[in-house]
């Protein structure tokens, strides 16, 4: 018998046992401790829920015996997605979104700088080029980002040609000639009379006349060797001497270009004879060239659009100056 005097404490015991304040094992009375085993069995066999308290720490048990770890990339990646579903206004995503393209073109510019067609990483070179030209919005920015790619191109021309790539050099070559007329249609559309445009197309054709004198002591070099005498005579297209006659500023280099272009569509990288299809590679490389004549013709003939459009308005504009003072001189 327990008494009528111990319900009470009996309660209190059971319930601190309950609660993890106290372990079974702590009570001396064996009757005291069978009686506590049974209530809590009891309890359990009722599913009777644990207290705020019991639920607190046994929480408190759990997170304590987890030991913290570093997060993982796969985290990280979790996080952003997570931080780009939820609502922000625009101009945050956009700033998100650029910086994001910024060290896209960064990291591809810096490990594709020196592929080359066929290359691992020659694709991604070509399209970080690509979102550079799509995040050029003047006219300048998209000259000097064309510029740039037919720099590229004439250098990988240069190192395909000293390896006998005739194929390869003959694309690279027509690719830079017709990048060069992008560039210089895309000068044509600002003011050719403002000095900071003057200075900015004079530096441009040094340029283009420093790189085909480079091109034409690489390509004099190259047809000594039987091996890459094909490809010397691509590069001398390059390097041909300037037919543009009447024309100066960005019209004479946007229609030298184009010439180039042209010349080296007629250009055939590996002879196919007779009664012999070519082969898919090859006639991949003429479709490419073939295209970028027809670029780069179109390039010049923008440019000169342009250019004559700017020489009537300046025209225009000094006809009716000239008025003026007429007007004001009666």
């Amino acid at each position: 018998m327990l008494g009528a005097s111990r319900p009470a404490k009996l309660d209190r015991i059971i319930e601190s046992v309950a609660r993890g304040e106290r372990d079974l094992a702590s009570i001396r009375d064996a009757k005291l401790r069978n009686a506590v085993r049974v209530a809590l069995r009891v309890q359990m066999d009722t599913e009777i829920g644990l207290d705020a308290l019991a639920r607190a720490r046994m929480r408190d048990r759990v997170l304590g015996s987890l030991r913290p770890r570093r997060p993982s990339l796969a985290d990280r990646v979790a996080v952003a997605f997570e931080l780009f579903a939820k609502p922000a206004p625009y101009a945050v995503r956009a700033m998100a979104v650029s910086a994001l393209c910024v060290a896209t073109i960064a990291g591809a510019t810096v490990a594709g700088a020196d592929t080359l067609p066929n290359d691992p990483l020659y694709s991604l070179k070509l399209a970080s080029e690509d979102l550079r030209l799509t995040f050029a919005l003047s006219a300048e920015d998209r000259a000097g980002v064309q510029l740039s790619i037919a720099e590229h191109r004439l250098a990988e021309a240069e190192k395909l040609a000293t390896t006998g790539r005739d194929e390869d050099t003959l694309v690279a070559s027509s690719t830079y000639s017709q990048q060069i007329a992008e560039a210089a249609a895309e000068l044509a559309e600002l003011e050719e009379l403002q000095p900071a445009v003057v200075a900015l197309v004079a530096q441009f054709d040094d340029r283009f006349n420093d790189q085909r004198s480079h091109v034409q002591a690489l390509a004099t070099k190259l047809a000594a060797d039987p091996r890459t005498a094909r490809a010397s005579e691509i590069l001398a297209v390059v390097a041909a001497p300037t037919l543009a006659p009447g024309l100066v500023g960005v019209q004479r280099i946007a229609e030298t270009a184009a010439g180039m272009a042209e010349d080296l569509a007629a250009q055939n990288a590996v002879p196919v004879p007779p009664r012999v299809s070519p082969q898919p590679r090859t006639y991949r490389a003429t479709e490419v060239v073939r295209r970028n004549a027809e670029q780069a013709r179109a390039a010049a003939d923008r440019a000169k659009a342009k250019s004559a459009k700017n020489k009537s308005s300046n025209d225009n504009s000094n006809d009716k100056s000239s008025e003026d003072r007429g007007d004001r001189g009666d």
